[in-house]
């Protein structure tokens, strides 16, 4: 009677787990703008929770009860022995620190991958049954159908969208969404041929639709090529199927099948390439998602980007050949290899953009070997699945098509956790199906002893606590405190970063980031008192310094904090070689990056050298000459320092190049000639911001200024008047103005 109670006791377990492991399928949901990175930060937090109580609970299940014990496969070896050469990768890296812990942009370290292995190994060994893959794949296609209606519901403007036109739903950004789509349509295709009933294949058909739909509707290159890569090999199996595997399939005319897929086939080839031989025609163009499948181009846009990415890749790699710079150390060497000619498309990268070459890079050659062979042991587990008469033909066929369409998608873009999320559900999936069907657990049932169920309890808090609670904390802190200062409490926000910055998990970076970015706007806002903006200033470099210890090799952490130093440079000069020490640091570590250029220029033009700050913005024009900052920089200092012509030789070239002429722009110029007191060039800088802004208020009160300042009282009073006129807000000002022309 007292096994009874007991095995009774714990009858919760497996139910709890598997919940456990259903609810991390609705991770792609979960958003929340309280913290950093509200598409990130959030959804791995909720997800490694959950993984760190159900593995916790697994432990206790495995004890006592042997049919739950795990088991191995040489695809789950392959699995362990990549995850200890990232673990290599890392002590031997260029950060430890940083390729175990990443931030809350990524939220990809070594310490989150090991959950997705946590997940993927509580399921394998927990999901005995076909049943139990059934649902676990049901709840996942059910969790997308949320996200498409959320992606149906951006489309019809009742959400709204970070990418702009393109749909993004709760995921935020459009590559991802299209890819989590397309390999959930997969999912619920296996399904449609899984499943007996009638009405459960008529509602997969219809997410099949709804899925692609939402794919296409984010007017993703890599997903839609992934797609049509799906349809190639999906035609190709089944063609060359034997008729014994077709007859698996669960139509009345299986006979039949392969003479359709054929008819199909030729007239999918049909349609693609009548779309291809229309790609300049008036119904592609005005179709974004077919407009940029037939007008991927390798020299403009993102595919330039991606190319030089790619390129420098592999100038990286050289370098550390055997074991990579260690996970999430790809920014460094980006920005030791930095190509010119990114900028100022996509200047700052921490992916290659291709997730093969990221594993190249982090854990070097050994860890790309060792990556591929998952893939190679996957397909080879499922078609010895299949041979083994364990899974139907069409079962290898479809999870097979599924690897190949995420391979392609990911070889345009990255991991992050929702793609992370479907390959470990998929892994985990294969590696049930590579257990042999000999291999069984011990059956020697045993009770955990009070030291271990101790040491499990306090490893799982430990591990909510410094992996997800503490972070949050700062995350969250900081977020109140951007709210807290946009809502003038400059005090109450001054507090609450310095507590978000003292609380000091991984994630302290980015957090100091938002305190820099604080100090800068503060920098330039007229209503904010000095001694708040040195207040900021102090709590930003603070930040950014702490920041630096963690991540030493950071050269945009190193132009961040000099910015600062420069901004504070205007009351305290002594800043002004702090930053140039900083900047000559960066441009170590990258050498060829034009911002670096910028700020060192603006250190010579403070310290009154203006003929090397002019050699130094000659260089970043030099690097890259298609730039249009780099020519309207290089004018402006040179106006700046009496080389009139050469700087309006350069305006016009950054004009030419596309640089834009706004009200911002015109006021760096008319600053510009102020040094050289060129009065007329100025009245006409002042007339031009005029015309070509005329119910913009502000050029009409600056001209007013400069024309009293100039002993033209009348024509100051008339222009003040104009800019009350133009903006109400004025009328005060420009009352105070008049009386102090004394007219």
């Amino acid at each position: 009677m007292s096994k009874l109670n007991k095995n009774y006791s714990l009858s919760w377990l497996l139910p709890a787990i598997k919940t456990g492991l259903f609810a991390c399928l609705f991770m792609p949901l979960i958003v929340s703008g309280k913290f950093i990175f509200p598409y990130i930060f959030p959804k791995q937090a909720f997800f490694q929770i959950i993984v760190e109580i159900v593995f916790a609970l697994y432990l206790f299940l495995a004890f006592k009860n042997p049919d739950y014990r795990p088991r191995s496969s040489w695809l789950f070896k392959a699995l362990g022995i990549y995850f200890v050469l990232m673990v290599l990768s890392s002590i031997f890296g260029v950060n430890t620190y940083h390729s175990f812990w990443s931030n809350y942009e990524r939220m990809a370290g070594v310490v989150s991958l090991f959950h997705y292995l946590g997940f993927l190994f509580v399921a394998a060994n927990v999901f005995l049954a076909k049943k139990d893959w059934h649902l676990f794949f049901d709840i996942s296609i059910f969790a997308s159908v949320l996200q498409a209606l959320y992606g149906l519901g951006q489309i019809l403007g009742l959400f709204a969208s970070t990418g702009g036109i393109r749909l993004d739903g709760t995921i935020g950004n459009a590559s991802f969404l299209a890819g989590y789509m397309l390999l959930n349509a997969l999912f619920a295709l296996w399904l449609v041929l899984e499943k007996s009933d009638w009405r459960w294949r008529l509602s997969y058909s219809l997410v099949i639709v709804l899925n692609l739909f939402v794919m296409f509707q984010t007017e993703t290159r890599g997903a839609m090529v992934g797609f049509l890569a799906s349809i190639f090999f999906l035609a190709v199996f089944f063609i060359f199927a034997r008729q014994q595997d077709l007859l698996q399939l669960p139509f009345s005319r299986a006979e039949k099948i392969r003479k359709y897929i054929i008819g199909a086939f030729i007239v999918c080839l049909a349609v693609i390439g009548a779309i291809w031989l229309a790609r300049d025609s008036g119904f592609v163009t005005k179709q974004p998602t077919l407009y940029r499948l037939t007008h991927i181009s390798a020299s403009e846009g993102t595919g330039l980007t991606r190319i030089l990415a790619w390129k420098l890749s592999f100038r990286g790699f050289q370098d550390r050949p055997l074991l990579g710079w260690g996970p999430e150390n790809y920014y460094v060497m980006f920005n030791k290899y930095y190509d010119p000619n990114l900028y100022p498309v996509e200047s700052w990268f921490d992916r290659a953009h291709n997730a093969f070459l990221d594993v190249l890079i982090n854990t070097g050659l050994i860890g790309l070997l060792s990556y591929l062979a998952i893939f190679v042991l996957a397909f080879w587990s499922m078609w010895r699945a299949w041979r083994q008469e364990k899974i139907k033909y069409y079962t290898a066929v479809i999870f097979s098509v599924i690897l190949i369409a995420y391979a392609i998608q990911n070889f345009f873009v990255f991991d992050t956790q929702v793609t992370l999320l479907m390959i470990y559900s998929i892994l985990a999936f294969i590696v049930w199906l590579s257990f042999s069907p000999g291999q069984e657990p011990s059956k020697s049932s045993s009770s955990p002893n009070a030291l271990f169920v101790s040491l499990v309890v306090l490893a799982v808090i430990f591990s909510m606590y410094f992996c997800n609670i503490k972070p949050g904390l700062a995350s969250s802190t900081s977020i109140n405190a951007l709210d807290s200062l946009r809502s003038s409490k400059v005090e109450e926000s001054l507090a609450q970063l310095k507590t978000a910055l003292d609380i000091g998990t991984f994630g302290l970076p980015e957090v100091a980031m938002r305190a820099q970015d604080a100090a800068m706007n503060l920098s330039s806002n007229s209503t904010a008192s000095t001694e708040v903006k040195e207040k900021f200033a102090e709590l930003a470099i603070d930040g950014m310094k702490r920041s630096l210890q963690q991540e030493p090799l950071n050269a945009r952490f190193m132009m961040m904090l000099a910015s600062v130093y420069l901004v504070s440079a205007q009351t305290d000069n002594s800043y002004l070689s702090d930053a140039d020490i900083l900047l000559q640091q960066a441009m170590e570590l990258s050498p060829n990056r034009q911002e670096l250029f910028f700020y060192v220029g603006q250190v010579r033009m403070f310290q009154g050298k203006g003929e090397e700050a002019l050699t130094l913005f000659k260089k970043a024009v030099e690097l890259n000459e298609k730039a249009d900052l780099p020519h309207w920089n290089y004018g402006v200092i040179a106006i700046g320092v009496g080389q009139k012509d050469l700087g309006e030789k350069e305006i016009q070239a950054a004009k030419d190049l596309g640089h834009s002429f706004a009200g911002s722009d015109i006021k760096q110029l008319i600053n510009a000639y102020g040094r050289t007191n060129d009065l007329p060039k100025i009245k006409s800088l002042y007339e031009e911001w005029i015309s070509l802004f005329p119910n913009d208020p502000v050029p009409y009160a600056s001209l007013a200024s400069f024309y009293a300042q100039s002993g033209q009282k009348q024509k100051a009073k008339d222009l003040a008047l104009q800019a009350a006129a133009i903006d109400p807000s004025y009328q005060e000002q420009a009352a105070q103005f008049i009386k102090g022309l004394g007219l």
